[in-house]
Parts: structure tokens; sequence; C-alpha cells
């Protein structure tokens, strides 16, 4: 097993990062209206945001790390727990391992079939 070594506070500083970033792309681009905060979103579409952040960031992860087996799926659970003090909406402390866990699946499945097709290789 490899052993992702990041501070919760910095995964959490990462994905709030990312999480800001999404929701100013989607005010540019006419989803959110220029006045709106985070902090008036409901639950469900700032919890969008956060997924998609999360996403996001361990898609930046290497190829190979995220096809072994890693501990990224505690580091993205208890960043995503952290939101709910960050963000004022306790929700955010139900999400669990489980939940982690299919984010990263979907993700391991792309790279595991490019790697038995070699798709890279004709890039």
């Amino acid at each position: 097993m490899i052993e992702i070594r990041i501070s919760n506070t910095a995964a959490v500083q990462l994905l709030v990062d990312r999480i800001e970033n999404e929701f100013k792309s989607r005010i540019k681009i006419g989803i959110y209206n220029p006045g709106l905060t985070l902090d008036e979103l409901p639950f469900n579409e700032l919890f969008d945001l956060a997924e998609i952040a999360a996403f996001d960031l361990v898609s930046i992860l290497p190829f190979d790390v995220l096809l072994k087996e890693t501990n990224i799926d505690e580091i993205i659970t208890k960043a995503m727990q952290s939101l709910a003090v960050i963000y004022q909406k306790t929700d955010f402390t139900y999400y669990s391992k489980e939940m982690a866990e299919l984010l990263v699946a979907k993700l391991k499945r792309i790279y595991a079939m490019s790697e038995k097709e070699k798709l890279y290789i004709k890039n």
C-alpha cells in the first residue's frame, strides 16, 4: 500500500481552493448570479461542487499511484467532513469512506482500462 502523506489541513485547503475556483468559473458562465456566495448555496449544490473539486484533485495524482492501493479514500473522507465547519453545513459530516471510494473508483476504472488497452501510447 502506498501511503499518501498530507495533513488534513492541507487537504482541506486544496479542496476549498478548488471549490472556490469551480464556483467562480460557474459564475463566469452564468450558472450562478455574480452576487451569490458559497455560503448562500444550498447543501446539495455545495456538495456537488465539493465532489467535483475532490474528483479534480484526485485526477491529478500520478496514473500509477492511483492504480495501486492507497489511503486517498481516507484523505478525501476527512477533508469532506471538515467542510462542515468551514461552510456551516453539518450534512458534510455524513460523508462516508464508501462515498470517497466510489469517487475514486470512477477514475480507477478509466485508468485501468487505459492501461489495459495502452491508449496512452497513441497520444
